[in-house]
């Protein structure tokens, strides 16, 4: 795997973790389905592919959250 690839999955992890935060922070029900959705599909890819998105970031969940 290239570094490019794993900086890939990072990068629209924390996308998608701003967006699940903004989604819950304005009370969007719909908005908060899809960005959960894709919070867990890019979780279960940087899983898949042994990347851990999970630190590094001052503002990501931990494990589990």
């Amino acid at each position: 795997m290239s570094t490019a690839f794993a900086a890939t999955i990072r990068d629209r992890a924390y996308a998608a973790w701003q967006a699940l935060q903004a989604a819950r922070r304005d009370d969007d029900h719909y908005a908060t389905l899809l960005a959960e959705g894709e919070w867990e599909d890019l979780r279960r890819l940087a899983h898949a592919h042994g990347v851990d998105i999970e630190t590094g970031r001052p503002d990501t969940p931990e494990e589990g959250a």
